[in-house]
């Protein structure tokens, strides 16, 4: 074939009819996830994750973790943690379909339990070379610091992603989207 004969293919955003790029979830054009057949569901904006997510730590913060989980509890059914709770915010698996409490829960509490339990073995193993009670909790300080890090990377991720999805997103085959009223 000729450079001149070659096929371009352009998807077609089937609401609002503009080009769409291959392997995007939503259009790049409306925002409209789809997978959706009912043409409801909406990309979250990066804004309104990044509050979730501090909404999130906040009542974590606030309640030392108690009241949020009693939270998480009621509204993992319904595919949402407290703080995408309080900003209409709901995760669907990758298939469109709604998440279960199964996947909110190992989302918004397995994801920091692994990094978590990951930070806690590198402790021990270091901790036991440490000559001292100093180098034990400077070593506590800076895998804390990697823990915290790591956490903050995990929630940026989506302002780079063209799918507006974090690290534990694309891990767990999950999206955030806000759904229309109509």
């Amino acid at each position: 074939m000729s450079a001149s004969s070659t096929r371009v293919f352009v998807l077609e955003c089937e609401v609002c009819r503009r080009p769409s790029g291959p392997g995007v979830y939503f259009c790049a054009s409306c925002d409209i996830l789809r997978l959706d057949p009912e043409r409801r569901s909406f990309a979250a904006s990066r804004w309104s994750r990044l509050g979730a997510f501090a909404l999130d730590y906040l009542i974590i913060w606030l309640t030392l973790g108690i009241g949020w989980l009693m939270w998480l509890a009621i509204v993992a059914r319904r595919g949402q943690s407290p703080g995408k709770s309080l900003l209409g915010l709901h995760v669907l698996r990758t298939d469109g379909a709604q998440a279960g409490s199964g996947y909110v829960w190992l989302r918004e509490f397995g994801w920091d339990a692994v990094l978590g339990v990951v930070v806690l073995t590198l402790l021990l193993l270091l901790g036991a070379v440490a000559s001292s009670v100093g180098e034990f909790l400077l070593l506590w300080f800076w895998l804390t610091f990697v823990f915290w890090a790591f956490s903050f990377l995990d929630a940026a991720w989506l302002l780079w992603d063209r799918d507006r999805q974090t690290l534990h997103d694309k891990v767990l085959g999950t999206l955030v989207v806000e759904r229309s009223k109509v």
